[in-house]
């Protein structure tokens, strides 16, 4: 879910300021013409000087509020762009943890109000660490574009929205029910086992709101689904790697894991 610059609206309206005085200062020979005289001009040769004078003003004056939307323009767009690279996890191309406290509250608030359920996708990849002690960090850093890429191309324009929290995890908000998120998790799964370098696997944990959990506390619950199946995962291993350590609990959303 994207914003617009706040300052859009608020730079239109701040135009009015400049067009005003234009008009006040194109209008001033008119007024000094009517007190000098005692009367409004009334022929051809006594209005040429406030003619002149006023569309001088004119003139000029367009031309200073022009430049000053032209201004106004690139600096909505380039306050957006700001907006968009603070949000945007630069590996994947998509939103960060940032945008996900952002979002998450909002998707929460639709979800209420047009009465359609949401549910929410928590992945991490599975002996991820592996991956970058074995193979490098380029290996691990093309694993993760390949999920970002996975997810992105499961998730359905205006509905879905997946985001990288941190590390080798990632979120997904889904308008839909748990059936149709396990669903789409499962697809994903198989497209990342599919497409990733080193054939990798995704544990994850899908939970969907009950209308009444916060923000955070949906999410750690997510979290905690993924990591109870990446614990049975990695049992059902054996000795194929090293079990997760504990999970501290609570506070999820603003852990400030880096982005």
């Amino acid at each position: 879910m994207r914003s617009r610059p706040v300052s859009s609206a608020y730079s239109r309206r701040l135009l009015l300021v400049p067009s005003l005085f234009v008009l006040v200062v194109a209008a001033t020979p008119w007024f000094t013409e009517r007190y000098a005289l005692g009367r409004w001009p009334r022929d051809l040769r006594g209005s040429m000087t406030p003619l002149a004078v006023s569309g001088l003003v004119l003139v000029l004056g367009w031309w200073i509020v022009t430049l000053i939307r032209r201004e106004q323009r690139n600096t909505d767009r380039h306050l957006g762009e700001l907006e968009r690279l603070t949000l945007t996890d630069p590996l994947t191309g998509l939103g960060n943890r940032r945008a996900l406290e952002r979002d998450l509250p909002r998707m929460m608030k639709l979800s209420e109000r047009v009465q359609t359920p949401l549910a929410l996708l928590y992945l991490d990849v599975d002996h991820f660490k592996q991956i970058n002690d074995g193979f490098g960090h380029a290996a691990g850093d093309e694993t993760l574009r390949v999920l970002g890429a996975v997810l992105r191309a499961c998730s359905r324009a205006g509905t879905d929205t997946a985001y990288r929290v941190g590390g080798d995890e990632f979120v997904m908000t889904l308008m839909a029910d748990r059936d149709g998120a396990e669903a789409l998790a499962q697809r994903a799964a198989r497209d990342f086992e599919r497409r990733s370098p080193r054939r990798s696997a995704l544990s994850f944990g899908v939970v969907a709101w009950d209308g009444q959990s916060s923000a955070p506390a949906l999410l750690d619950r997510a979290d905690g689904r993924m990591y109870e199946r990446k614990q049975g995962g990695w049992a059902r291993e054996g000795a194929g790697g090293e079990a997760p350590a504990a999970r501290p609990a609570g506070g999820r959303l603003g852990a400030g894991v880096g982005d």
